[in-house]
């Protein structure tokens, strides 16, 4: 009787192991299995009131800078709207007759009217196709600014913390370039037949950066704890400059660009040059976890202050953070984005660049903080205006993160500092006929 039952033990065991699998598969691969689109589209008739409570002419300025970018791409490059494929001569045609029109001083009625005639409207909504994940999740929007350092040409006592650049012996590994479909079906033949599960073809593979070995073989880059604490690109002369101070070079890396004043009264604007490709940590979701913050304490003067009152503990909560970035001078003063081109305070942000189409323009529905004359939080209003999509960061996944680009002075850092508020993203897609 014993015997009998050893079978169908097995197979209970098997199906019970098979299960926790495919839960495990949807809890944590759900982007693996939904190819709906991130943006869904908006009709005429349901537009929101779109308002804009900034100047319009930083608007031209940041249409101006976005141009640049956008005609420097080959004609037959596209972008993918999520619901449509659009050329990148319909982009150009549509920001250039924006910008023209911006000439004439419009009232806000008139713009409405005009974005209405020339664009359609979509929204960044929850694209999961699971049950448990059908609630609609606002989109989280953050700050980010220019800090200024203090820093010189050449290392001392005071001066010794290096900021390096792209070193040589980083390498990009696109595997999209590589037929892994194959190989996929033969680790998880029964990817395929899962419910809600995807077609191999619509599985999208990551584009790697690692650091290629004596042996000729491609390993992980060194981690933060590697290049800053073992000391791994010592004497490759990578060093762009020294700056005096630990935490605000680490900050920098967070923010992607800044000034560095020198002593002699010069200046250098450095900014994201690459970075090492491992996996970026926030060091507040750390100290969360540590149970040495609340969460809701949590933001990046909280962090600074915590930093400050324990020194002894800056190495251990640093090396959490594996991502690391590499600079370059630039040859502008003013911060650049990913695609190479100046941004614009209040008028610029940050997304993933996998989800949204760059160089879009788009409509930001959030708020922003209200400080007193000696920077205490007072409180929030509304931020509502019209943005180009000109940046990224190691920390902005998916469709419901976006990056405000807040500017370089004093109320920037401010505002970056306590940005962390639920909102709307809007892209407007150039109409096509």
């Amino acid at each position: 009787m014993g015997f009998r039952r050893r079978p169908v033990l097995l197979l209970l065991l098997s199906l019970g192991l098979m299960s926790i699998s495919i839960a495990l598969f949807y809890l944590h691969c759900p982007t693996l299995i939904c190819s709906k689109p991130r943006l869904q589209l908006i009709a005429q008739n349901a537009w929101p009131e779109l308002s804009d409570d900034l100047n319009l002419q930083s608007l031209r300025l940041a249409l101006e800078r976005n141009l640049i970018y956008l005609e420097k791409l080959p004609a037959e490059r596209t972008f993918d709207y999520g619901v449509e494929i659009v050329r990148v001569d319909k982009v150009i045609a549509a920001q250039n007759e924006l910008l023209n029109f911006l000439d004439q001083n419009p009232g806000l009625p008139e713009l409405r009217r005009f974005l209405q005639e020339r664009f359609q409207l979509l929204e960044s909504v929850s694209s999961s196709c699971l049950p448990w994940s059908k609630k609609e999740q606002p989109v989280l929007f953050t700050g980010y600014y220019v800090p200024t350092l203090r820093g010189s040409l050449r290392p001392d006592e005071k001066y010794r913390y290096p900021l390096y650049k792209k070193p040589n012996d980083l390498v990009t590994v696109d595997l999209r370039k590589f037929e892994l479909q194959e190989q996929v079906r033969r680790l998880w033949p029964w990817l395929e037949r899962l419910p809600l599960g995807p077609s191999l073809a619509e599985l999208s593979f990551p584009v790697l950066r690692g650091r290629l070995s004596r042996g000729g073989k491609v390993v992980p880059y060194y981690s933060r704890a590697e290049i800053d604490y073992e000391e791994k690109l010592k004497g490759q002369n990578l060093e762009l400059i020294w700056v005096d101070d630990d935490v605000d070079r680490f900050f920098l890396h967070i923010q992607g660009s800044g000034l560095v004043r020198l002593e002699s009264g010069k200046s250098m604007m450095v900014g994201y040059s690459a970075a090492n490709g491992q996996r970026y940590r926030s060091i507040g979701g750390w100290l969360i976890r540590q149970g040495l913050m609340r969460r809701e304490e949590v933001s990046m003067p909280a962090i600074r202050a915590w930093i400050k009152a324990h020194p002894e503990r800056i190495a251990e909560i640093f090396k959490v953070n594996l991502s690391y970035v590499f600079f370059r001078q630039l040859k502008t003063p003013d911060a650049v984005g990913c695609y190479q081109v100046p941004i614009t305070a209040k008028r610029s942000i940050a997304t993933d660049r996998k989800v949204f189409p760059g160089g879009a323009l788009a409509w930001v529905a959030t708020e922003s903080p209200l400080f007193s004359s000696s920077g205490a939080l007072t409180g929030w209003q509304k931020y509502q205006r019209l943005v180009l999509n000109q940046d990224t960061g190691g920390a902005i996944k998916g469709p419901h993160r976006v990056d405000l680009y807040c500017g370089d002075d004093r109320a920037a850092e401010l505002m970056a500092g306590v940005m962390k508020q639920p909102g709307r993203l809007f892209v407007l897609m150039p109409k096509t006929e």
